[in-house]
């Protein structure tokens, strides 16, 4: 356990004092790149899961399930592919991605542009099985979150509640033992989500033979009220609820990229927050426009300035996933901002490197 939260406190320190130093390299310059196109393109290829976390907002959802259809794919990769291409995450505002019916073949589509680099998944492994973990692995993918209780039963029971825990079990070890065999061609992580202390997770007897293989882990007691939804009663005593005290900036999400919905839609940012916001944080949508027009419309950039001010809309005003731009102030974020620059330009620029953490992104 000391380890594992070394290595965490030991990354939010190094990037807070970065960003501390970063204080005195104007901002505006940074902005202005990651506003020009996106850097990250978002899928939501579905709003389905199988499973019903005591804390995701999911539970609450009202938009109809769809499945992205293989226009709204194409049309949103290749208006980003056009533009100089980046990173891909394919984590849904809610849901799972491998019950996309072709989760595999779309990663292999994806890496088959050679303006695309990292590629990124947070998944709860209940299906990797029947997309195959060899197919997963080879598809193309960089990195890979796996988001669990832990590996007890009960506990995942209680806080994912699914009856799959053995079927997850065995998908993450087949993973982690099958990537190391191959070795190690995508960045794997655990995303612990427990309600119980960490050192007991850590020690479980499940696990032990997932943590031979050293995959990195991230943790989190730290969860959002999906606007007043989820309350304190609802959640293990070992969970809390976000408390955002300030948004006097805009939020780090405005900046990433946009999230393309499966039916078209395109969105500001993919958090939770923006699960049912459709009224909220609809930029515009990919069938309709290019996705960097999108990008660069007069209703994003209202958004961005709203914030701090009495216009800012009500789910950014209510949202407490909501980060500032500290990334932005760090050396990782002037990197992404020059990348983006020269990208617009039309430059090809790759990124080899992993990205540092389980959330990192592209």
């Amino acid at each position: 356990m000391t380890r594992v939260v070394l290595e965490k406190a030991g990354r939010v320190v190094v990037r807070k004092l970065d960003a501390l130093v970063g204080r005195v390299i104007p901002l505006q310059p940074v902005l202005d790149a990651m506003s020009d196109r996106p850097y990250e393109l978002h899928l939501e290829l579905t709003n389905l899961c199988n499973a019903n976390c005591v804390f995701c907002p999911y539970q609450f959802q009202t938009r109809d399930v769809a499945f992205m259809s293989d226009d709204v794919f194409e049309k949103a990769v290749r208006d980003f592919v056009g533009s100089g291409g980046g990173s891909v995450g394919l984590t849904p505002v809610v849901g799972d991605a491998l019950i996309h019916p072709k989760f595999v073949e779309l990663v292999r589509a994806l890496r088959a542009e050679p303006t695309i680099d990292r590629i990124f998944v947070t998944t709860n492994a209940i299906l990797l099985d029947k997309a195959g973990i060899d197919a997963v692995l080879s598809s193309g993918l960089t990195a890979i979150t796996i988001s669990t209780a832990g590996f007890d039963q009960a506990m995942y029971e209680r806080v994912y509640r699914s009856k799959s825990y053995r079927r997850m079990r065995d998908n993450v070890l087949a993973l982690v033992t099958r990537n190391r065999e191959l070795g190690s061609p995508v960045n794997i992580s655990i995303g612990l989500r427990s309600d119980r202390p960490l050192a007991d997770v850590l020690r479980d007897p499940d696990f032990q033979p997932i943590l031979e293989h050293r995959p990195g882990i991230d943790f989190t007691w730290s969860f959002t009220s999906a606007g007043g939804r989820i309350t304190r009663e609802a959640l293990p005593q070992a969970m809390r609820l976000r408390v955002v005290s300030s948004r006097r900036e805009p939020c780090v999400q405005l900046y990433n990229g946009p999230m393309v919905l499966p039916d078209g839609t395109v969105i500001a940012c993919g958090c939770v927050a923006s699960m049912d916001a459709l009224d909220d944080l609809t930029i515009g949508h990919v069938l309709h426009d290019d996705l960097v027009a999108i990008w660069r419309t007069h209703a994003l950039r209202q958004l961005r300035d709203s914030f701090g001010t009495d216009a800012l809309n009500a789910t950014c005003r209510g949202c407490d996933m909501y980060r500032d731009l500290e990334l932005y102030r760090t050396g990782e974020g002037r990197t992404r901002a020059s990348i983006n620059r020269r990208r617009g330009l039309g430059e090809r620029v790759r990124r080899d490197d992993a990205s540092q953490g389980a959330f990192a992104g592209g």
